[in-house]
């Protein structure tokens, strides 16, 4: 086994990848995996991050040594008091953190008592490919047993929670519209620079929004 340091994958074609210093390899297996990053404006800031870059926390989400300041989602670390780990950077942790840390500010100005984060994951959902994907979800009060299963009936779970989750009902229509359109039509992947500017503006508002 092989391991290339500081080598960046340029382009991919059928049979070979191209890597960055160049080099071809051939190969008919690609696998290609992600993480998150916070924002690097942190760095600016003058909290204790860990080594991903993320701001170190209190248990209820506090910032050590300044009053007032809190963190929480893909931006700290947040310790879990179910387990005593760190929070994974994944939205149903956040979810959960946000009502912690509401409780936290409402508690600090009227001067009640602070909660720690606490919370047991849920499963973790993920898309494979098309119409399938796979899931883990924890069996309620099996002591922490798991249910593993993949396929379209995944995929379906998988959106289903992403839809339920969406603000709004316009944007659940439209993103459920998208969805069965894509049922009987496959995506356009050919757009020109025009489209594709347009469709990054409208959903720069969408989210702005």
């Amino acid at each position: 086994m092989t391991f290339k340091l500081n080598t960046r994958v340029a382009d991919a074609r059928p049979g070979v990848v191209i890597l960055k210093p160049d080099e071809e390899l051939c190969t008919e297996t690609l696998v290609w995996t992600a993480g998150t990053t916070p924002s690097p404006v942190l760095q600016a800031l003058p909290f204790a991050c860990n080594k991903r870059g993320a701001v170190i926390v209190e248990p209820t989400m506090a910032v050590p040594g300044y009053p007032g300041v809190w963190a929480l989602g893909d931006c700290a670390e947040v310790p879990n008091a179910h387990d005593g780990q760190p929070s994974p950077p994944t939205a149903q942790f956040a979810l959960r953190e946000a009502k912690t840390l509401a409780h936290n500010i409402h508690a600090s100005i009227k001067g009640g008592e602070l909660k720690a984060f606490r919370f047991a994951a849920l499963g973790v959902l993920a898309v494979i490919g098309h119409q399938t994907a796979c899931a883990e979800l924890t069996i309620p009060f099996s002591g922490g047993r798991t249910l593993r299963f993949s396929g379209l009936f995944a995929w379906l779970m998988w959106r289903g929670v992403y839809l339920s989750k969406l603000p709004g009902l316009e944007r659940q229509v439209r993103v459920l519209s998208d969805w069965l359109i894509e049922l009987f039509f496959p995506r356009d992947i050919v757009q020109t620079y025009e489209t594709a500017s347009a469709e990054r503006r409208v959903e720069s508002a969408e989210h702005r929004a």
